[in-house]
């Protein structure tokens, strides 16, 4: 075989896929502009709720309806890489918004030839996050579900290798719990906004992170808290 031939370079995937960096790199810059506006609004307030005692995010929650708050692209990267190394072909999301972090573990999911499936509630929202991930030459290996993930997650069907909750924080212990028979061994869960909403999220916190419960559990100082969790459930 001669030295000079030309040999056809493997498609380009993961987060270094074109389409996809230029999705991530787009959706970035306009959740900035538009999260700036959108606090800038909200800082009154803010500021009257913290003299009444109320967090910042609870004060703010009314103005957040059109707000992206995504992932950072750094906790995003954390989260492929994270689903890549496991292998994890069934990923699921719970809250996926406009589709940020959506792409991100989509990507994932085709790496390892799998499947991503996002949850959203806000109609609106979940179809521009469809729109998204068609951007991103993610549709084939993704989907995005309408409506109360409650019910529009449960019919899924298993083994779940994966599973990213950031939507409703009063919902993180029952979607964890309605998707957990369905989870894989050594599933892996990340849950966002441990530290904004310490005191709606302790519940959470206590059960992945009880001694002797299922699961083994990590606080990361990322963003405003992540909790890192490994299913046990099934040793």
């Amino acid at each position: 075989m001669p030295f000079d031939c030309e040999v056809a370079s493997p498609p380009r995937r993961g987060l270094n896929d074109p389409d996809v960096a230029h999705t991530l790199a787009r959706l970035h810059r306009d959740a900035a502009r538009r999260d700036v506006h959108v606090f800038a609004r909200a800082l009154p307030a803010i500021v009257a709720g913290k003299f009444a005692g109320r967090s910042s995010f609870d004060s703010a929650e009314p103005y957040l309806s059109k707000a992206y708050i995504p992932v950072s692209p750094e906790f995003g990267q954390l989260m492929y890489v994270t689903a890549v190394s496991r292998g994890a072909k069934n990923i699921v999301e719970f809250g996926s918004s406009y589709g940020i972090s959506s792409i991100y573990l989509a990507a994932a999911a085709r790496e390892a030839g799998g499947f991503f499936t996002g949850s959203e509630k806000d109609a609106a929202k979940a179809q521009v996050a469809i729109a998204n991930l068609k951007d991103a030459g993610l549709s084939r290996w993704s989907d995005i579900r309408e409506g109360d993930a409650l019910e529009s997650l449960a019919p899924l069907d298993g083994p779940i290798d994966f599973l990213f909750l950031d939507g409703w924080k009063d919902l993180y212990v029952p979607v964890l719990k309605l998707l957990e028979p369905r989870f894989a061994p050594g599933a892996v869960v990340f849950a966002d906004n441990i530290h904004s909403f310490r005191k709606t999220l302790k519940p959470y916190t206590d059960y992945v992170g009880n001694p002797g419960g299922p699961y083994e559990s990590v606080v990361l100082d990322v963003g405003s808290g992540v909790c890192l969790s490994i299913w046990r459930g099934d040793a």
